[in-house]
């Protein structure tokens, strides 16, 4: 191994796979990510369902309404589910 290091061509793919790869780790996002729930068809209902998205890794929000593509009319109901 310490032979074919010497080459010039293998030790700079080394080198651009090393950097490569500390690039995609460090520019990674981390694994948490905020999502919506489903759309519950009154707020009682969405209200209910909320202690169901409660754990150690997440906290939902307040519900809120949804409104349809022109919002005149609220379709539902639904919370931002955060994670910790």
């Amino acid at each position: 191994m310490v032979k074919v290091l010497r080459r010039p061509r293998v030790r700079s793919l080394v080198a651009a796979a090393a950097v490569g790869g500390g690039l995609v780790l460090g520019l990674a996002t981390p694994a948490q990510a905020d999502y919506t729930s489903p759309i519950y068809p009154t707020l009682n209902a969405c209200n209910d369902a909320r202690p169901t998205y409660a754990s150690s890794w997440t906290r939902p929000q307040a519900c809120y309404p949804m409104y349809n593509w022109d919002g005149s009319k609220v379709v539902g109901y639904a919370f931002l589910v955060k994670t910790r």
